[in-house]
């Protein structure tokens, strides 16, 4: 193939020419010049060896050649436009995007929005922190808002304790208020209860080395299968759930911060393309501590909160 001919082009201007039979309605098709037209055929004819065109007749007449390879110039021409469309669909299909579970459809609809003002569409896969790596390492998102240590996060949210709304106590929570008091049954402990988005290391551990510390029993805290499950003990006993501040207002809760230490969900953007995912954070940031019940974003540097990973 020579490098100075573009096969493509040429191509065009011989389909469109040859469907015409004209080389005037052919370059008009095309969008080129009548000239362009007959010199993007020339190339292609000294390209292919021989003449694509009897030019001799009124009316222009494809030769033996020209008929013989028009099937493969259309097929080409064809499968160039194919590509384009296929570019169009690809940049219009919404992006992926792995969110905690439990997040408001209308907290969510934000989100999206926010996105779409920046031509960015959205759409949000809820899942608890391991099925949304593992959506991202299978290919079924793009993105994820992944949940890391606070030492590598963009968003933080505070974690406190929420209670039945009934619940009178005040001030901040500390574990020691789980210990049983003098008779009451052994089965009847108090518990505070984790929700699957803190299932990680950085919260569960620390959470269970205070519990530990506290002398309480292993059973007071723990992991609940679900938000809801955690949310149905608390309605029907004293028990207590980790949560957010905003978390425990959706879920009229009364919220008390932790005493014993300071505790939050830390986020990152979880991506393998560092530059989507900093696309994503100019567009969605706002939306995202909404979405989180964050504090403000971090300032940290431009790294921060963008995690690379590899699928």
């Amino acid at each position: 193939m020579g490098r100075s001919l573009d096969v493509l082009a040429a191509c065009e201007a011989f389909v469109a020419v040859a469907d015409r039979e004209s080389f005037t309605a052919g370059a008009l098709a095309a969008g080129i010049s009548q000239s362009v037209a007959s010199r993007r055929i020339g190339a292609l004819e000294a390209h292919l060896g021989g003449r694509l065109f009897d030019r001799t007749s009124r009316r222009v007449a494809l030769t033996a050649l020209g008929r013989g390879v028009l099937p493969s110039a259309a097929r080409l021409v064809g499968a160039a436009a194919d590509l384009v469309d296929d570019a169009r669909r690809s940049r219009a299909r919404p992006l992926s995007v792995g969110v905690p579970p439990s997040v408001p459809a209308l907290v969510l609809a934000e989100l999206c929005a926010a996105g779409a003002a920046g031509r960015l569409p959205l759409a949000p896969v809820a899942g608890n922190p391991a099925e949304r790596a593992e959506a991202f390492r299978s290919g079924r998102t793009s993105l994820f808002l992944e949940n890391v240590p606070s030492d590598r996060a963009r968003w933080t949210a505070r974690l406190g304790v929420g209670s039945h709304p009934d619940d009178d106590a005040t001030g901040t929570f500390h574990l020691g208020e789980l210990r049983p008091a003098r008779g009451r049954p052994t089965g009847a402990l108090r518990r505070l209860w984790l929700q699957p988005e803190d299932d990680v290391p950085h919260v569960r551990d620390r959470m269970e080395r205070a519990r530990d510390e506290a002398g309480l029993a292993p059973v007071q805290v723990r992991v609940a299968e679900s938000t809801v499950r955690a949310l149905s003990e608390i309605l029907v006993s004293d028990d207590l759930v980790l949560c957010t501040r905003p978390e425990a207002s959706t879920y009229d809760l009364r919220w008390r911060p932790l005493g014993d230490q300071q505790l939050v969900r830390a986020y990152a953007v979880g991506a393998a393309d560092e530059s989507l995912a900093a696309r994503f954070v100019a567009l969605c940031s706002s939306a995202v501590v909404t979405v989180l019940g964050a504090d403000d974003a971090s300032d940290r540097a431009t790294q921060t909160g963008l995690e690379r990973v590899r699928g």
